[in-house]
């Protein structure tokens, strides 16, 4: 049977599978929010497990065969694009085989091909092949065992911490349309994907806060992101100009859903800000918060992190600024000027740039 538990938007399935004194019971998520394609999976998962039971000899199943399976049962995901893409690449390097005979041999030999790329972009199509090698070991049961697939530790990125003179260069660079957008990053240290998919229907003018699903944010939790007054001011006065139900728009109204990897390089070339990463708005916001005297638990909460660790990997306290916690316990003012960003970022008529 398939059935709904109390807050999740998945429907479950739960059913036991006898034969002779071989016993299968499940209770899992089918992953799908359709009533219809729930009981599609459930229905597929019985036929594979009766299989399972009733004939012991593995059947042989194509890579590309399991990466459909597996991408249906995640389209809920974000980053589902992007899964697929790295699955695409492996299917063509591994030329479509058997998910029976990949083994950790096989997975470095090929992973070795792909020449030319960082530590971090390895271990992603990696971290990528392992979750999909799960899923055919723990929901289909297609292989016997997972490979071991090792993920190389990656060295930690430099800092990329901007001035005030850094920011105002990357805003006159950018097209007016994205000129609010990084404000917006800077101001309140929202993940790229969280603002770009920004609707004017999580914004609480009233309470001065955002809300984010669980669906939609990176530790799979709901999430209130308060917002300081600079924030909730320049909201308002895009709401103002703008009727569109998505909060980033571009000039012909239409929402901006990404700033694409060319126009983001050709930005901060045009800057002299080469390798900065649109991330390193997030950390420059958490470096300004503990600069300005922010609480580590209090930033902890703002940033929708789930462990002090993961703040102090983000904060980065420059030296001018521990040479003046040396000097003044009461600590500085936060070194950067967002009535002055905000200021540049306005275009000529003085309202924000469409």
């Amino acid at each position: 049977m398939i059935y709904k538990k109390k807050e999740s938007k998945y429907w479950y399935t739960k059913f036991e599978l006898s034969y002779g004194d071989k016993r299968k019971r499940i209770n899992k998520s089918t992953r799908q929010t359709s009533k219809a394609k729930a009981e599609a999976f459930e229905a597929c998962l019985k036929q594979e497990l009766w299989r399972q039971i009733t004939d012991p000899t593995p059947e042989a199943h194509c890579f590309s065969e399991a990466v459909e399976i597996y991408l249906e049962s995640r389209q809920s995901n974000r980053t589902v694009k992007e899964k697929a893409s790295k699955l695409e690449w492996w299917k063509v390097k591994l030329a479509d085989p058997n998910v029976q005979k990949i083994d950790t041999h096989l997975v470095l030999s090929t992973i070795a091909k792909k020449q030319e790329i960082s530590i971090a972009t390895r271990n992603r199509y990696l971290a990528e092949l392992k979750a999909f090698l799960n899923f055919c070991h723990q929901e289909l049961g297609w292989i016997d065992r997972v490979p071991v697939i090792k993920i190389q530790k990656e060295p930690r990125r430099a800092f990329f911490k901007l001035d005030n003179a850094d920011v105002i260069k990357l805003l006159e660079c950018a097209p007016y349309y994205l000129r609010s957008v990084l404000i917006f990053a800077l101001l309140t240290g929202m993940r790229r994907s969280n603002i770009f998919s920004l609707r004017w229907s999580q914004i609480d003018f009233c309470k001065q806060c955002i809300y984010i699903d669980a669906k939609d944010h990176k530790s799979k939790d709901h999430v209130i992101v308060p917002l300081s007054h600079k924030a909730i001011t320049m909201l308002s006065q895009l709401k103002e100009q703008r009727s569109s139900t998505y909060v980033f728009v571009n000039t012909n109204n239409n929402p901006v859903k990404d700033i694409k990897d060319a126009l983001w390089k050709r930005i901060t070339k045009q800057a002299q800000l080469d390798g900065l990463r649109f991330h390193d708005l997030r950390h420059n916001w958490a470096t300004r918060h503990i600069e300005a005297g922010t609480d580590l638990l209090a930033l902890k909460e703002l940033g929708g992190w789930k462990t002090l660790e993961m703040v102090q990997r983000y904060a980065h306290p420059s030296q001018e600024y521990l040479a003046e916690q040396a000097k003044n316990i009461d600590g500085p003012k936060s070194s950067l000027q967002e009535s002055k960003l905000i200021e540049v970022s306005f275009n000529k008529n003085n309202s924000w740039p469409l």
